[in-house]
């Protein structure tokens, strides 16, 4: 590949503007263009159609990563932009337990402003921001390596089948995907155009950074990697390099400030998101198992083949993640990318496949975490597609053939390229993956010869494709494609996958609430309790479709069976499938009564409008069952090395005993993200026995955000009376953790804790993180 050289378009700038007007000079400008710019126009246009088109039809879902943009910015405008802790433009936005929500929030201010609250305007906005996606990957094409078919690009992430799906939600990860595939057509350009479009990459970069959690290793890396392969070039540039490093600083102090803010989030995160990391292995374990993720983020059959890896939401059933129609030609690509790494472009490339699954590999491969692949798989396969178009169309003159290499050394590299290609397909399980690299072996190996190929075939050929004809055959065919996967998506989407509930599609966003409003509208006066159980952070969505908060209690029936609550004829549950057969087979219900019904896509009940009453036996259920929850479990724990006895509330762990057992343990394990919570009690009372008298000076507790009174008491042995002290505390997100001393040691065999939240009156569940004793 040679080194390629800027373009040279004509601009409508360098035209006679003043004397034919600037309408006159832009249609002169639009009349000199070729066909591949035309081309890439339709391509761009196809792009936009088969993202808005049947936008809130599919995804069949709208899910809570989704509504919580728009619903954040909502909130942050009515808090008069400051977050709950009074910080002003906060950079991240929780997302349930932790923070991975940035710029993607402040996206949605505009269209918020303008619009309202929509699912479609949510989507929407998305989708106009992946565009920069669509753009980038042919701007890199005809720029940098002077495809011929540089606009097929576009077409061929538009039908990448997990690019086609995410692209059309709201997920922070298109988002960033868009923004990071900005980052590198600017830095290429910044490469071989002009230095000053490094200003444009740091600022690319940062909006990727701050876009998903995931960016914030991605980005670094990527820009490790950019410095260290291009170094002379950055050096030759260093006054422009050294004013960009100026704009970065800026662009990093929201990052400084919420790092100083919350100190521990990034570690929460990785703990929340049960990453191998945090787990209680060695650190050669934890290295293998992060090579292992690692090698499967790259894995040919993690991405073209289908698999049950990801969740039901996040595939395409039976497509793969990209088309493995499309692999042939991403390996002829990369085998052209690396037989020149002296290419900057090159070496870039590779790059860029090598860092995106960095992130992902710390906990696990997923394709929301990986999703910005699909931008160099696109490249790779328009690269790859290009040189086999070369084997038909006709050259316009015969090349010169290059001297040939000592053939002695062409054997030996070649021999070391087959030794390290057979050496990993060793290792590799999975057969696509070995076939994949044995193809993209003999393809490095071939063209280490490619000069006697050359010899070979350095003759007029008598006949020959024009480029035309096979580029309107490229466009034909992946324009098609476009458009049968929006037909077939929209059409049979929303049967591939027959799991609606929380662990499958979470169906049922748009459907309804609209049947609550509905029959809100038909029945003012009946209380309505709708189940949270059927999405995540169904409180959000709820929020979401309403203006303020809605007009109906988010809960489950199970609240009813636990507890004897408030209920009348003017009582309407909404339920899910698992819930109504609770109920039906609950012996504290009769008279249940069934009013309507929200069916699934594929005619199953989704959704049931019920009424029913207390049976004439549930009060004495409810006592037995309540005796039963307020004797104190008895299990033991370790402490410091010791075994002692312990007498604690009952638990939210499962009525079995040895679920109690382990549930409290977790107050002891040292692990201050773990806990565990009493079922209903208030206090939490934890009694420790020791088998040697201790001696105590104080104690610290991890108890969130609640308010607590603590009652402290102290017994020296069973039969005496105790001494007692009392604590006051509150906790908060960035001081969870309370610490208190005794007035002097003492030492016990027995102490009490009694843990008061006064804030929450029972039944209610009271959490404790960890309990040390000092």
């Amino acid at each position: 590949m040679t080194t390629p050289q800027a373009p040279e378009p004509v601009l409508a700038s360098s035209l006679p503007e003043k004397k034919i007007g600037k309408s006159a000079a832009l249609f002169r400008y639009l009349a000199q263009q070729d066909l591949a710019f035309w081309l890439f126009i339709l391509a761009l246009g196809l792009y936009l159609a088969t993202r808005l088109i049947g936008l809130t039809r599919f995804p069949i879902y709208f899910f809570t990563d989704e509504a919580i943009q728009t619903q954040s910015m909502a909130e942050l405008i009515a808090r008069h932009y400051q977050d709950p802790n009074g910080f002003l433009f906060p950079t991240y936005f929780r997302n349930g337990d932790y923070f991975n929500l940035g710029l993607s929030v402040y996206l949605q201010w505009l269209p918020l402003i303008i619009f309202g609250k929509s699912a479609l305007v949510t989507r929407g906005t998305s989708v106009l921001v992946t565009l920069i996606a669509a753009f980038a990957v042919g701007i890199i094409l005809r720029n940098v390596f002077k495809n011929k078919y540089w606009w097929a690009g576009t077409l061929l992430l538009s039908i990448t089948p997990a690019w086609f799906l995410h692209s059309r939600t709201a997920f922070e990860t298109a988002e960033f995907t868009a923004f990071y595939a900005g980052t590198l057509c600017f830095y290429l350009l910044y490469r071989y155009k002009s230095p000053k479009y490094l200003y444009l990459t740091f600022l690319c970069a940062a909006c990727a950074f701050y876009s998903y959690s995931p960016g914030q290793l991605i980005v670094p890396v990527t820009a490790i990697f950019f410095t260290l392969s291009d170094w002379r070039y950055h050096w030759k540039n260093r006054n422009t390099a050294l004013k960009a490093l100026l704009l970065l600083a800026i662009l990093a102090v929201p990052y400084l400030r919420y790092r100083q803010e919350y100190p521990g989030a990034a570690y929460a995160h990785l703990y929340i998101l049960d990453s191998y990391l945090v787990e209680n292995i060695s650190l050669p374990e934890k290295i293998g198992r992060y090579l292992s993720e690692y090698a499967f983020g790259l894995s040919p059959t993690y991405w073209y083949l289908p698999n049950n890896r990801d969740l039901p939401r996040h595939l395409m059933k039976n497509y793969g993640q990209i088309l493995i129609v499309t692999l042939p030609f991403a390996i002829l690509g990369l085998a052209k990318i690396l037989s020149n790494l002296r290419e900057a472009a090159n070496r870039a490339l590779l790059f860029v496949c090598l860092a995106l699954p960095v992130s992902a590999a710390l906990v696990a491969i997923s394709i929301t975490r990986v999703l910005a692949f699909v931008v160099p798989a696109a490249l790779l396969t328009a690269i790859g597609i290009e040189r086999f178009f070369d084997w038909f169309a006709q050259p316009p003159q015969l090349q010169p053939v290059e001297k040939p290499k000592s053939s002695a050394e062409r054997l030996i590299f070649s021999l070391l390229i087959l030794c390290g290609g057979a050496l990993i397909v060793f290792f590799l399980e999975q057969p696509l993956d070995r076939i994949s690299l044995l193809a993209l072996t003999l393809l490095l190996v071939l063209q280490n010869w490619t000069d006697y190929f050359k010899r070979a075939t350095n003759r007029p050929r008598a006949w020959f494709v024009s480029q035309t004809v096979l580029a309107l055959t490229l466009f034909a065919t992946l324009a098609s494609v476009n458009v049968y996967m929006l037909y077939d998506s929209l059409k049979n989407g929303p049967l591939w996958y027959e799991d609606y509930g929380m662990g499958g599609l979470q169906y049922g966003a748009f459907q309804i609430f609209d049947a609550i409003k509905a029959y809100q509208q038909a029945h003012p006066e009946q209380k309505i309790i709708f189940s949270p159980d059927w999405a995540n952070g169904t409180d959000v969505v709820a929020r979401f479709f309403y203006k303020e908060f809605p007009p109906f209690e988010i809960a489950s029936v199970a609240g009813h069976i636990t507890a004897k609550l408030p209920l009348d004829d003017n009582t309407v549950f909404v339920m899910i499938p698992a819930e109504y057969e609770a109920a039906v087979q609950e012996p504290k219900f009769t008279d249940l009564r069934v009013e309507k019904i929200v069916p699934y896509p594929n005619g199953q009940p989704g959704f049931y409008f019920v009424r029913l009453k207390y049976s004439a036996q549930a009060d004495e259920l409810f006592a037995a069952e309540k005796a039963f929850r307020e004797a104190l479990r008895e299990s033991y724990v370790t402490i410091d090395g010791q075994a002692v006895k312990v007498r604690h509330s009952y638990l939210e762990a499962g009525d079995d005993e040895e679920a109690q057992k382990e549930a409290i343990k977790l107050v002891f394990d040292k692990d201050e993200f773990s806990l565990a919570k009493t079922f209903e009690a208030n206090p939490f009372i934890i009694e420790l026995i020791f088998p040697a008298p201790r001696t105590i000076n104080g104690f610290a507790i991890v108890i969130g955000s609640a308010q607590a009174q603590i009652t402290l008491k102290c017994y020296a042995d069973e039969n005496s009376q105790p001494l007692i002290y009392t604590f006051d505390g509150q906790g908060s997100i960035a001081q969870p953790k309370l610490s208190f001393d005794l007035p002097a040691p003492v030492t016990v065999t027995k102490l009490t804790l009694e843990m008061f939240d006064p804030k929450a009156p029972s039944p209610t569940k009271i959490h404790i993180w960890e309990l040390e004793l000092r």
